[in-house]
């Protein structure tokens, strides 16, 4: 869909010269995410993702001068297809013209925003379709019997460790000082309930937001805290089951994973932009009045193991976007 600015937007008598910033969210599933670029001429927009199984360990004594049975490698493969998201918006030579700024610049600001909110959000909403759940404080087999009082907590967290220990699942190594952790992502609201929790520990304790702390690093965008082996990052892109709960409560996806847990496939230089402002060559505007700003990507996001992360279900005291 696309929207034509015409003189009528920017006809007022007094326009403050400053934009008004747009509200962004952190984005943090593709930076955490295995990026994996699809090739010109690959002839196919399927993407296969392989790995091989584990063998089972070998603890039979070799016999002497007997050679062994062997093993047969088995391979694990999913599957994901390929699609193309993208936007453009018009903007008409008067307004260009009439705006005292920069109109092609600013809808680029604009349809930036956009256009990584958008990936974002579509590779939340593939991982946060894993297989593993657990729902509200554990006491519970479903989303409707979720309570606003079953909030995040460290023993909530420590079970989602658990699980991810269980498996041997490797950890991101993030902060040299602090060693390897697992990621967390839960939405703002979720975390307001954390920072209840006594046990819990302030990223104050780690980061270095002076430089006489030289080596302790700093946070990640949107991180909140470290604790319990996992980097706890807040962001708004973030599972939401609006009246899922019980009594018609909102009920919040709080994912909990390691590294090989999900993967994107893209085409090769990622999101593209483009901005045409006309031309001899293009007829379809003989007269120059209209340019355009527009983003395009094509990719895919999978879930490569399910054992690799897994998803809480809690809920929350504070929800809505009320004070």
């Amino acid at each position: 869909m696309s929207t034509i600015f015409s003189a009528i937007d920017v006809g007022q008598k007094i326009v403050i010269k400053e934009l008004i910033d747009i509200l962004k969210q952190e984005l943090v599933w593709y930076k955490t995410a295995k990026v994996h670029p699809v090739s010109k001429g690959s002839n196919s927009k399927t993407v296969v993702f392989r790995g091989f199984n584990k063998l089972a360990l070998a603890l039979n004594p070799l016999t002497e001068g007997v050679t062994p049975p062997g093993s047969s490698l088995t391979m694990n493969s999913v599957t994901a297809v390929l699609s193309q998201y993208g936007d453009f918006t018009t903007i008409t030579d008067v307004v260009e013209f009439l705006y005292d700024r920069s109109m092609i610049k600013d809808a680029s600001e604009v349809l930036g925003i956009q256009s990584t909110e958008t990936i974002d959000t579509t590779i939340m909403n593939v991982v946060g379709a894993g297989t593993n759940v657990v729902y509200g404080d554990g006491s519970v087999s479903a989303r409707s019997s979720v309570t606003s009082s079953m909030t995040l907590t460290t023993t909530l967290i420590r079970r989602y460790m658990r699980f991810l220990r269980r498996n041997n699942v490797k950890k991101f190594p993030v902060m040299p000082i602090i060693g390897n952790a697992y990621a967390l992502i839960a939405h703002p609201d979720v975390c307001n309930d954390l920072r209840n929790d006594s046990s819990f520990v302030s990223a104050i304790n780690y980061s270095s937001p002076t430089p006489n702390q030289e080596g302790r690093g700093n946070l990640f965008t949107g991180e909140l805290g470290y604790w319990q082996g996992v980097r706890i990052i807040e962001t708004t892109i973030s599972p939401v089951y609006a009246g899922a709960g019980s009594g018609s409560v909102d009920i919040y996806g709080v994912i909990c994973y390691g590294v090989g847990a999900y993967a994107v496939s893209e085409f090769q230089g990622g999101l593209k932009t483009y901005i045409h402002t006309g031309g001899v060559q293009d007829t379809s505007d003989p007269l120059e009045q209209r340019s355009t700003v527009g983003w395009k990507w094509e990719g895919v996001a999978a879930i490569l193991d399910n054992n690799r992360l897994v998803r809480g279900e809690v809920g929350a005291t504070l929800t809505g976007t009320s004070a």
